[in-house]
């Protein structure tokens, strides 16, 4: 009996660190983080699939990246880290970035498990594949020296804010761009010699 009161009695305990959150390991000197969303609308229409990102006025904050990727509402709930909840106290100049393709689709890369077959699979369809990737958002907005936009999140203040970037643009990405012609003749794949 003594043997099942104490096995309940740790189970219970893990159970309650798990709901608390109690396990998980935070970087040491993680600020307090605040819940905060940004909606970016661009010509007066929300803007889905942008990258909204945050630099920091306060440079001690800068090793705290926060940032999100906006919904098909315009809407990007921020993260530090990609993986806590929330951007911490401050003010911030704000960036966004958002590209489109055209032509061949671009390949997904392979994850660090795959196959040779699989990276050469793809360093084929980079290399020729045919398509062009355009930046669609000004570059005004999409550095953290050019862009006029800021939010100051407040320590239990509501921190929701909407953002405008004004009309789209449709400027050529050269380098994320492949014109290879999708036949693969000239293909030299990574490493020398197929």
């Amino acid at each position: 009996m003594r043997k099942t009161a104490g096995l309940s009695v740790l189970v219970l305990g893990v159970l309650v660190m798990g709901v608390s959150g109690c396990g998980e390991q935070l970087p040491p000197g993680l600020p307090e983080l605040h819940p905060t969303t940004i909606t970016i609308t661009q010509g007066g229409e929300n803007l889905a699939d942008a990258t909204v990102s945050l630099f920091p006025e306060d440079t001690a904050l800068s090793r705290w990246p926060a940032g999100g990727v906006t919904d098909q509402n315009g809407k990007a709930t921020l993260k530090t880290y990609g993986k806590y909840s929330g951007a911490p106290a401050g003010k911030f100049k704000v960036m966004v970035s958002k590209t489109v393709s055209e032509g061949d689709p671009i390949p997904d890369p392979p994850d660090q498990n795959a196959s040779a077959e699989e990276r050469a699979a793809y360093d084929r369809a980079i290399k020729t594949g045919s398509y062009e990737v355009f930046q669609v958002v000004a570059e005004e907005f999409r550095t953290a020296d050019k862009t006029s936009l800021t939010v100051e999140i407040a320590a239990g203040g509501s921190n929701d804010f909407t953002l405008d970037i004004g009309e789209a643009v449709k400027e050529k990405d050269v380098q994320a761009s492949a014109t290879g012609g999708g036949d693969g003749a000239d293909y030299v794949p990574m490493g020398g010699a197929e």
